[in-house]
């Protein structure tokens, strides 16, 4: 990618990501919040939520300087009160009238555009970088129904080729409706490149079935099938290898398709990022994502979910390791327009409607 300060001329500066966290340090944050929200039935979720997103913020470092997380644990336990009242409202009504249940999820479909933007509106403003607030336009209601309901309801009747398309218009909301202080995101990303990650991922699914098919057959042409005695214990043993090869299939082989996915359309996203004279580079490897789900996935079911935390700081750690930020070396010139605005947003951030309706 063209890493010049572009149209100023300015000399670019390359300001990789950081994150500093350590499995041990949040292992501590994260067996407290476990052990408090089993105590008070969930409600101390959200405070938990508050501990380890300021955590991880604050081990997030660019140029220098982390990012804040604002957001108060009574804001994120409204809005969780929220979403348990109408699971429990609509498994009432559901259970009373099941037809009535269907035209509440309906309504609730109708809701979740409002809800998406709302949420996203809520993560944005209780997040800084450098005393500068994010912020996420509000009246992005139109293209959230696009992106979360037509889009997906229409890629049924494609066979999932919408996929890089949904994929392609999800990023697009995400970054270009998102800005940090006066400063909007821009996305440049060519729709082609994520059908051809779609693709991608897809040849790599097939080739790893196709091999798992062939070391299946080799292997069951070497064991062969013996008359006689043997020949029943023979056939047992092929009959306990067909569920294996579906087994590693299904948790092996499907899971690498949408981790290869996501890493080359987060490459494809990232690379075609822009934040005022500012470029961002991802340079996310298949192999090496893969390597760190799986092995990830064996620690923590061999420690029995003790490894959880060490997991996710290891991820976390990847993805921030291989995010570059290009630009101008003087970031002070960058904020020095935005101040006045990230008190402002702040201020805004009481907003009743401002409410976290995500998970943790």
């Amino acid at each position: 990618m063209n890493t010049d300060s572009s149209s100023t001329g300015e000399p670019s500066s390359r300001m990789p990501v950081e994150f500093t966290g350590r499995g041990g340090e949040y292992f501590r944050i994260w067996i407290v919040n476990l052990v408090l929200t089993i105590l008070t039935l969930g409600i101390y979720s959200a405070w938990a939520k508050v501990r380890t997103k300021r955590y991880f913020y604050r081990n997030t470092i660019i140029g220098g300087s982390p990012f804040e997380y604002h957001a108060r644990p009574i804001q994120i336990l409204k809005g969780r009160a929220m979403v348990v009242g109408a699971y429990l409202a609509y498994g009432l009504v559901n259970y009373l009238n099941p037809i009535l249940g269907f035209i509440v999820i309906l309504v609730f479909l109708g809701f979740l555009p409002w809800l998406v933007v709302r949420a996203s509106v809520f993560n944005a403003r209780n997040s800084s970088w450098r005393d500068i607030r994010f912020n996420f336009n509000p009246d992005a209601k139109a293209e959230a129904a696009k992106v979360f309901l037509l889009f997906p309801f229409l890629s049924i009747f494609t066979l999932g080729l919408l996929t890089p398309y949904i994929t392609y218009r999800g990023w697009r909301f995400a970054i270009a409706n998102a800005r940090l202080g006066t400063t909007s995101f821009e996305i440049h990303a060519k729709l082609g490149k994520y059908y051809a990650a779609f693709f991608i991922s897809l040849l790599m699914l097939v080739g790893i079935l196709v091999s798992l098919f062939i070391i299946g057959f080799l292997t069951l042409q070497r064991i062969g099938l013996p008359y006689g005695p043997e020949s029943m214990s023979a056939m047992r043993m092929q009959a306990m290898l067909v569920p294996m090869l579906a087994a590693a299939f299904f948790i092996l082989v499907i899971p690498i398709f949408f981790i290869a996915y996501r890493a080359l359309t987060r490459n494809a996203s990232l690379n075609a990022t822009q934040l005022g004279p500012y470029q961002f580079e991802s340079t996310l490897h298949v192999g090496a994502l893969c390597w760190i789900a799986f092995s990830n996935l064996l620690a923590i079911v061999l420690s029995v979910g003790l490894l959880m935390p060490w997991a996710r700081v290891r991820i976390t750690r990847y993805l921030a390791t291989n995010l570059i930020m290009h630009g101008p070396p003087d970031l002070d010139a960058f904020v020095q327009g935005t101040r006045l605005e990230a008190r402002a947003l702040g201020e805004e951030a009481s907003d009743f409607f401002d409410v976290d309706i995500g998970g943790v």
